[in-house]
């Protein structure tokens, strides 16, 4: 598992709602409870702790569908 990954997971389980041990990388995170209030903290913690800026465009439901969406759009962003 990536870093950043690891990084994801905990601070999505730390700062918003805890993810079951059986979470994988590609499951879905609103079933799990990603709501658009969560996904407002999530957007600001992603900012603050990858130090990226995310645009209106970035914010499709398909971006934040699971930890490995989420990774791809943090990589994506820090290559710009």
């Amino acid at each position: 598992m990536s870093s950043t990954l690891i990084t994801l997971r905990e601070l999505i389980s730390e700062q918003l709602f805890p993810l079951p041990a059986s979470f994988g990388d590609e499951s879905d995170l609103y079933l799990e409870g990603l709501d658009s209030m969560a996904l407002m903290q999530l957007i600001l913690l992603l900012e603050e702790s990858f130090s990226i800026r995310l645009e209106p465009a970035d914010l499709g439901r398909e971006n934040f569908q699971s930890l490995r969406s989420i990774e791809d759009l943090i990589l994506k962003k820090q290559t710009l």
